[in-house]
């Protein structure tokens, strides 16, 4: 995971996206993130009222918007340990995500990472690294490829 956070933090100075190096909470408009929150919530409720069996999906899609709500929730009341808890629980469930799919996360990580370092300035709005004429497509295939081929020696 280490190696993860030196690589995304490359891409961070690539793009000249911001930086910490102690543990703070994200700039916020409260109404506006209070709101996202709740809508968040909304769906979170509209769906688990569903009657039904859940798939896999729609399980852990639910759990990451709910943690992603208390993220949210948690800079709005300016509680940094919440937040950091939060965090903390979206990276596990992603994490999660990767050991119940099978995905081979450090090599698909890598992989994003070397197809993100062709792209160029973030975007203003989105905060986004933008594509522009080097760009080259992370090769998402061949790693799939090689995980499934390991998979069956």
């Amino acid at each position: 995971m280490k190696s993860q956070l030196e690589l995304v933090r490359e891409f961070h100075r690539k793009i000249e996206e911001v930086i910490s190096d102690e543990p703070r909470l994200l700039d916020h408009q409260v109404e506006f993130d209070r709101g996202l929150a709740q809508d968040l919530r909304t769906i979170i409720e509209i769906r688990r009222s569903k009657s039904g069996n859940r798939s896999e999906v729609t399980k852990r899609a639910l759990m990451a918007i709910e943690e992603l709500a208390e993220w949210i929730e948690a800079h709005n009341d300016d509680d940094l340990v919440a937040a950091a808890d939060a965090w903390a629980d979206r990276m596990y469930l992603l994490l999660g995500d990767a050991i119940v799919s099978g995905m081979p996360a450090e090599a698909l990580l890598d992989e994003v990472h070397r197809s993100n370092m062709t792209k160029i300035a973030a975007n203003e709005q989105t905060g986004k690294g933008t594509k522009a004429n080097g760009f080259q497509s992370p090769n998402i295939q061949t790693i799939l490829d090689q995980k499934r081929k390991q998979s069956t020696q």
